[in-house]
This record gives structure tokens, C-alpha cells and sequence, in this order.
């Protein structure tokens, strides 16, 4: 019962672990510390030559302790003995660097030395990882020795007390609680003297270091001293057995964990090509806009006006955030065709012959074909090929009529109307807003969808008559809106019916 019960709470704990270790793993770095004053060479050499003087005289006392410390009988069984050595040294090897903290298995080894050898086998092997953990790591100097100091201390003083414990024990798993308290406190005993090194030398706060260190990986510690405390448990139920058991679990926990923190790795490295290439869209879209300005100075303010009502129309009628991203995009690039006109048709005020009326007329074709060639935006192409079609019929290019055209062709349709109907630089005699609203209203039905004018009308014109130029045909800010939206057109592009 106690065994089921303690493995319920672990997984539990394991559960918690991977979440939190994640979730810290990705997590930014912390910001840099502000600047200290600068400590004069010879101050700062003096610290650290006392630093180390002081280091080599505790790990001389604390090896000295561990000979004196040290009997036949912890040494014994000698398989038992290897294959804790062996899961202390080859946790060394499955090492997990996440981008704040760093996670092994040899902590675990170490403890079951402690408690089931004696505090001088597990002092020494404590020894034997720090070393082992230098050379993969290239640590020299008072790094060196500090870990030395430390991977030899919190083992001996564990080992003393666990032994302590379990001479005076004789209830059964109360011994393995002993091994889950010891645990804790001697990993805490680690991160304060590899912290209290740090601080000596480098300075910082100790309760930072807690807080950005320590506490992201303490779930993963829980889990662990739990499953150690059931290892050993295991141990005096059934012998020595299970600490290869628990070896081949520990490893193969550990790979699961590398796994997920390699994955989330690649996953932040995709993150970050991703909000490059949005950067690089929003910049192209923005430069194909001026560059379209250049030749008709209105291309740009019609483009962002169109795109800004169109959105918050395709919001009004309920359309989801694809559909939304898909209208914005599209009333952006609505007029893109139009840069193969002749400037005399493009920017001109004159009337128009029907020759010139026909080159017009290919203008949403012309745009398609080109968006077409870019990945992800066939949706987007279909807005802008159809978005001069009329509910009767006789729009352009294809003659569709009704919920033939595209909900996204019909939203542009209403939003490029309207600002054509208001704006000053059309080819049109502006309108003021309520009439330019009437004429909307006239045309329902016939060129335009009745109830897409209405909630044009009713949702996004109320309150905006008075701030109609100012604030909506501002082409930077509509350029924002579409790095907001742009993740939603990530998805493939399907063909099929359109959308009603």
C-alpha cells in the first residue's frame, strides 16, 4: 500500500516537474544586473586567493573526515557498491542544460549512497562526479574546488545523518521518509554553497539566485527525493534489485526529459524564424504599398482605409480570426493589380475610353495571379480576384452573383466603396459621410450584400462620421494590425466552396 501510494504521488510530482521545468525553460533570461562599481584588481585577487585558500583547507578537512569516517562494512556488497558508482558517474553523462539551470541524475546517485552505503562511499563518489563533471565541462581554479567542496560535503554530512537515523529506526518506511527529508535539505545545502560562491565572487543576491534557479527546478527535485525515498524503501523490502530498477527509470526519465526541453528548444528556435519572417512580411507589404504611392499618392491611405473597415466589418459579421486575418490582408493588397496600369489611367481624371475600362477591369485578375505565386495566400487571392463582383451579377471579372462571391470579397466590396464614396483623393466627388452611408443603402441588394451594409452601417460607422481620414487611413497602423493577424494565415490554404 505504501509503495502504491508513494508511486501515485510521484507521477503526480513528475507531472508538476515537466510542466514547471518547461515553462522556466523557455522562459526569457532574466535581465542583465546593473553595473556595480568596479572592484579594484588587487582587492578582488585577494578575495579570491583567500576564497581558494579557504576552499582547499575545508575539502582537506572533509576528505580527512571521510577516511576517518570510513569502514569495511560500507563497502560492502561490491555489486551494490558499482552500480551505485555507475549511476552516480553515468548520470553525469545524460546532463540536461535548459537556458537557466542545469539538471542530472548523479544528486539521486549520491543520495542512495548516502543511505545505503555510508556517508564515506558517498562523500568519495560525490568526489569522483565533481571531477567528472569538470573535465566534461572544462571548470578550473575556485569553480573547481568549490564544487569539490561541495560534492564532497553535503554527501559526507547526509551520509552522517541518514545513519544516524537508521540505527535508531526500526519502523517500517520510516527510514525512507528520513532518505525524502535528507534529500531536500541537502540539496538546499548544494544550491547554498554553489550560490554562496557565486555571490563571493561575483555578487548578486542570494534571494534572486533562489528565486530564478532553485525554485524552477524544485518540482523536479520532489519527484526525485520521492522516487529515491521509494528506491530505498524498495531496497529493504525486497534487496538490491530494485536500485537497478530504479537506475534504468532514472535514465530513461531523464532522456524523456531531454527530449522535451531539445523539442521545446527547436520549437522557440521555429518561434523565432517565424516573428522574423512576420517582420519581413509586414516590411515587404508595407514597402510594395509605398512603392505603389509612388506612382498614385492616394494607393497607400485607400489601401489602409479599405483594410481597416473591411476588418472591422468581417469582426462585426462574426467571421472567425482566419477569415478576419484573410479580409485585412486582402484590403491591403486589393488594388495590387493595379500597378500594370499606364500612369494616364492610373492617376488620371479624365474620362475613360472602354479600351481603358477593359485594362481596369483586369486589375483584381492581375492581383490574384501574383498573390497566387505567394504560399498562404490563395484565401487572400480569392478576396481580391472577387472583390468587384456585384450581388446582381454584373460585376467584374467572372459575372458571380449573390453568395457565389466570397464573404471576404463581399466585405471588401463595402469597405472600398465607402471610402471611395468619402475620401478626397478618389475619382469620385467626395461625399460627406451621411450621404456617402445613404448611397451604401441605395445600392444593398443590387452591388452591394443588403445585410453587410447594413452592419456597416449599424456596427461600424456609428460614432465614426467625425474621425473618418485622421484616424482610419493610417498605413502604419494597419500594418501592426496585420503582424497581429498574420499568424492566422499560417494554416494551409484548402480549396473549396467559398465562404457564405
Amino acid at each position: 500500500m505504501v509503495v502504491w501510494l508513494a508511486l501515485i504521488v510521484w507521477l503526480g510530482l513528475v507531472i508538476w516537474a515537466l510542466s514547471v521545468v518547461r515553462a522556466a525553460a523557455v522562459a526569457d533570461a532574466p535581465p542583465p544586473a546593473p553595473d556595480r562599481p568596479a572592484i579594484g584588481r588587487v582587492p578582488f585577487a585577494g578575495r579570491r586567493r583567500a576564497t581558494a585558500i579557504t576552499q582547499g583547507v575545508l575539502l582537506a578537512g572533509v576528505l580527512g573526515a571521510t577516511a576517518y569516517l570510513s569502514t569495511p562494512s560500507q563497502w560492502e556488497p561490491l555489486p551494490l557498491v558499482g552500480l551505485i558508482a555507475l549511476l552516480v558517474l553515468g548520470s553525469d553523462i545524460l546532463v540536461l542544460d535548459a537556458k537557466r539551470f542545469r539538471i542530472g541524475g548523479s544528486f539521486t546517485g549520491l543520495v542512495l549512497a548516502m543511505a545505503l552505503l555510508g556517508p564515506a562511499p558517498a562523500a568519495l563518489l560525490g568526489l569522483a562526479s565533481a571531477l567528472v563533471d569538470a573535465l566534461r565541462r572544462k571548470v578550473r581554479g575556485t569553480y573547481l574546488l568549490n564544487n569539490l567542496l561541495t560534492y564532497t560535503t553535503f554527501p559526507l554530512v547526509g551520509g552522517i545523518v541518514l545513519d544516524a537515523l537508521h540505527r535508531g529506526n526500526t519502523e517500517e518506511g520510516g527510514y525512507a521518509v528520513a532518505v525524502f527529508l535528507v534529500f531536500l535539505a541537502t540539496n538546499l545545502v548544494n544550491f547554498l554553497m554553489i550560490a554562496g560562491h557565486t555571490r563571493i565572487l561575483r555578487g548578486g543576491s542570494l534571494p534572486e539566485m533562489f528565486k530564478g534557479v532553485f525554485v524552477p527546478v524544485l518540482p523536479w527535485e520532489i519527484a526525485s527525493a520521492v522516487m529515491t525515498a521509494m528506491a530505498v524503501y524498495g531496497f529493504e523490502v525486497w534487496g538490491a534489485g530494485i536500485i537497478g530498477l530504479f537506475a534504468l527509470a532514472l535514465g530513461v526519465y531523464q532522456l524523456l526529459l531531454r527530449a522535451l526541453l531539445e523539442g521545446q528548444a527547436h520549437s522557440e528556435e521555429i518561434e523565432r524564424r517565424t516573428n522574423q519572417l512576420d517582420v519581413r512580411h509586414e516590411g515587404m507589404l508595407g514597402l510594395l504599398l509605398e512603392t505603389l504611392a509612388l506612382r498614385d499618392p492616394s494607393a497607400a491611405r485607400h489601401a489602409a482605409a479599405v483594410a481597416h473597415y473591411a476588418h472591422q466589418l468581417a469582426r462585426a459579421a462574426g467571421l472567425s480570426e482566419r477569415e478576419q486575418a484573410i479580409v485585412h490582408t486582402a484590403g491591403l493588397l486589393h488594388d495590387l493589380g493595379k500597378e500594370a496600369l499606364p500612369d494616364h489611367i492610373l492617376i488620371g481624371r479624365s474620362e475613360l475610353h472602354p479600351a481603358e475600362i477593359r485594362l481596369i477591369k483586369r486589375h483584381p485578375a492581375d492581383g490574384a495571379r501574383l498573390l497566387l505565386r505567394v504560399e498562404g495566400m490563395g484565401e487572400v487571392a480569392a478576396a481580391v480576384l472577387a472583390h468587384h463582383e456585384r450581388i446582381d451579377g454584373k460585376g467584374y471579372p467572372d459575372g458571380l452573383a449573390g453568395d457565389s462571391i466570397p464573404m471576404t470579397a463581399r466585405i471588401l466590396a463595402v469597405a472600398e466603396v465607402y471610402d471611395v464614396l468619402t475620401s478626397p483623393d478618389s475619382y469620385r466627388i467626395q461625399m460627406p459621410a451621411h450621404e456617402a452611408e445613404d448611397e451604401l443603402r441605395n445600392v444593398a441588394g443590387s452591388q452591394l450584400d443588403g445585410r453587410l451594409v447594413w452592419l456597416f452601417a449599424t456596427q461600424v460607422l456609428r460614432g465614426r462620421h467625425s474621425d473618418h481620414l485622421e484616424h482610419i487611413a493610417d498605413l502604419e497602423a494597419e500594418l501592426q494590425v496585420q503582424r497581429a493577424v498574420r499568424g492566422a494565415l499560417d494554416g494551409p490554404f484548402v480549396l473549396g466552396p467559398p465562404m457564405r
